[in-house]
C-alpha cells in the first residue's frame, strides 16, 4: 500500500498495552549523524580500563557496560530486540542466544554484577543466559529475582534489593534507590503479576519494582536510571555526580528531565533509552519512533542545565574523565 510521507498509519491492537495506540511512520527516524558533535568515545577502546577511572559502553536501549581496573559491571543489558509486533501483540518471545552472544563480544568474559532497573522485557529478557556466560550475579528487584530464578537460575546468584540498600563487590559501591517509571499513552505497560510461572509472553516480563542506582567506584559517581515522572526527582542526598544517566524514552521521563539535572547537578549528561529497540543493531543507532531528542537538546540550552550532554554510540567505549 502507497503511503505519502505526510501520512500516518494509527493502529489500534488489543494486547496486554491496550488502550494502546500505535503510531507506524513511513519515514526512517534519524540516526546521530546530526548529532556527531555530541558523540564522545575514547581514541584507543582497546585494553582494560584504567584503576583511576571508569569507562563505559553503551549497549543499546538502557544497556551498559561500567569497567575499572580489571572489573565489570553491567546495567540493564538486553541484545534480543524483539520484534515490535511481538511486543505489541503480547507474543511469545524469548532470548536469543545468538545475538546474546554477538553483543557479549563487546562485553568482558568476566562480570562483577548485573544491575536491572526493573522488570520489564527490554532490561530482563537476555540476564539469566548473560549470567550463565558471565557468572555475574544478579542485583535487582525482588519481582525481576523471581523471573530469573524461574529460568534455573540459582538464588544464591540472585540478589533481591529494596530502596535504601547499599551493595559492594570489587571495587564498586552500588546505592539503591526508588525510582517510576513513565506511562505509555496514560498507563505504565505490564504491570500485576505474571500470567505463568516462568514468563513467555511479553507481558509475563511485568514492571516489578523500579529502581535506580548509584555506582562508585575510582572515585567517580554514576547515576542511572530508566525513566520516570514529572515532580519525581532522585533523592535529595544524590548530587554533583559525575555522570547522569537518564531514561527519556517517554513525554514523561523527558518532561521531569531539567528537575532531574538540576538536583543532580552533574558533569556529564547521557540521555538514554532513545534509540529504536526493535532494530537489531546492524542497522546502526536509529532514534525511537516516540523518542525526541531534539527537545532535550532544546531544554538543555534553555534552562542552561549544569553538565555538559552527550551521546555514545553502540559498542564505542567512553571513558569518563
Amino acid at each position: 500500500m502507497a503511503i505519502s510521507a505526510s501520512r500516518f498509519i494509527h493502529l489500534s491492537v488489543k494486547c496486554a498495552l491496550c488502550p494502546l495506540l500505535l503510531v507506524v511512520s513511513p519515514i526512517a527516524q534519524a540516526g546521530l549523524e546530526k548529532y556527531s558533535s555530541l558523540i564522545t568515545a575514547d581514541e584507543n577502546p582497546n585494553g582494560l580500563a584504567p584503576a583511576h577511572s571508569i569507562r563505559i559502553t553503551y549497549l543499546g536501549v538502557n544497556g551498559f557496560q561500567f569497567e575499572t581496573g580489571g572489573h565489570a559491571l553491567l546495567v540493564d543489558p538486553y541484545f534480543t530486540r524483539v520484534g515490535l509486533w511481538a511486543g505489541a501483540l503480547n507474543e511469545r518471545i524469548e532470548s536469543d542466544p545468538n545475538r546474546v552472544a554477538e553483543g557479549l563480544k563487546h562485553v568482558r568474559s568476566q562480570v562483577d554484577a548485573i544491575l536491572v532497573t526493573h522488570a520489564h522485557f527490554d532490561h530482563l529478557l537476555d540476564v539469566p543466559e548473560i549470567m550463565r556466560r558471565t557468572s555475574a550475579r544478579l542485583v535487582a528487584g525482588p519481582t525481576a529475582v523471581r523471573l530469573v530464578t524461574s529460568f534455573g537460575i540459582s538464588g544464591t546468584a540472585a540478589r533481591a534489593v529494596k530502596p535504601g540498600s547499599v551493595q559492594r563487590f570489587g571495587p564498586w559501591t552500588v546505592r539503591v534507590f526508588a525510582a517510576q517509571h513513565d506511562h505509555l499513552f496514560g498507563k505504565i505497560p505490564f504491570t500485576g503479576t505474571p500470567s505463568a510461572s516462568k514468563p513467555y509472553k511479553a507481558s509475563d516480563w511485568v514492571l516489578g519494582e523500579p529502581l535506580a542506582f548509584v555506582i562508585e567506584a575510582a572515585g567517580k559517581r554514576i547515576y542511572v536510571d530508566s525513566g520516570g515522572v514529572p515532580g519525581s526527582i532522585p533523592h535529595s542526598r544524590i548530587k554533583n555526580v559525575d555522570l547522569a544517566i537518564l531514561g527519556v524514552a517517554l513525554p514523561d521521563s523527558r518532561e521531569r528531565f531539567s528537575e532531574t539535572i538540576r538536583q543532580l547537578r552533574p558533569r556529564y549528561i547521557f540521555p538514554s533509552h532513545q534509540d529504536d529497540m526493535f532494530a537489531p543493531f546492524d542497522r546502526g543507532f536509529i532514534f525511537g519512533k516516540m523518542s525526541d531528542f531534539p527537545k532535550i537538546v532544546r531544554e538543555e540550552k534553555k534552562q542552561d542545565l549544569p553538565g555538559r550532554l552527550i551521546l555514545l554510540d553502540y559498542f564505542r567505549p567512553w571513558t569518563l574523565p
